[in-house]
């Protein structure tokens, strides 16, 4: 990554945006969320968990349930709260910093949103995880415009790399990174 030209930063905030869709990757499978993207869902069964709503909630929990409630619709091209945030409100204060952390790392910085999103989703494709691969495409074609050939090129580009990975893990391939340092690379 970082002969990119992304540099150090660069390269935080593509393991920040990995580590934060991993994580909710890991939540919404736990939780067992049925895919409520573009068409609202309800969890089901007697081990569900109930969604919570914005009434429910009181003071930053309840403001970022709004936010996201705003959000929602420009970015994901859905008038409903998704059901990941809605079960993470269990936990108020978890729910509303986990909120901050996504609109901070999701958020432009030295990579755009759009490079991001396409973190997400390859990062979701590869955890295997229906709900969040349903939830970063919206987002990349609501928020970002991305059509057909772009998601098709895009799946591409994570096929190559899976399949690159793995060849290159069977054949234990050491990368010349591992022996250099931050300071041996320039930005840009």
């Amino acid at each position: 990554m970082l002969r990119l030209g992304v540099g150090e930063r660069g390269v935080s905030e593509i393991m920040a945006v990995a580590e934060h869709i991993a994580s909710l990757c890991v939540a919404a499978d736990a939780l067992r969320l049925p895919v409520d993207i573009p068409e609202p869902a309800e969890p089901s069964g007697a081990d569900a968990v109930r969604p919570v709503e914005a009434a429910e909630l009181q003071g930053e929990a309840r403001e970022a349930m709004e936010e996201i409630a705003a959000w929602t619709p420009e970015n994901l091209g859905i008038a409903h709260v998704p059901l990941i945030w809605r079960s993470l409100a269990h936990l108020p204060r978890m729910f509303a910093n986990t909120w901050r952390k996504d609109r901070l790392v999701m958020s432009a910085g030295r990579l755009d949103e759009q490079t991001k999103a396409c973190i997400s989703f390859a990062v979701a494709a590869a955890r295997q995880s229906p709900y969040m691969i349903a939830y970063t495409t919206a987002l990349l074609r609501k928020a970002l415009s991305l059509e057909d050939g772009a998601l098709v090129e895009l799946v591409a580009s994570i096929m190559h790399y899976i399949s690159f990975n793995t060849i290159s893990h069977a054949m234990l391939i050491e990368p010349k990174q591992m022996e250099m340092r931050a300071a041996q690379f320039v930005e840009g």
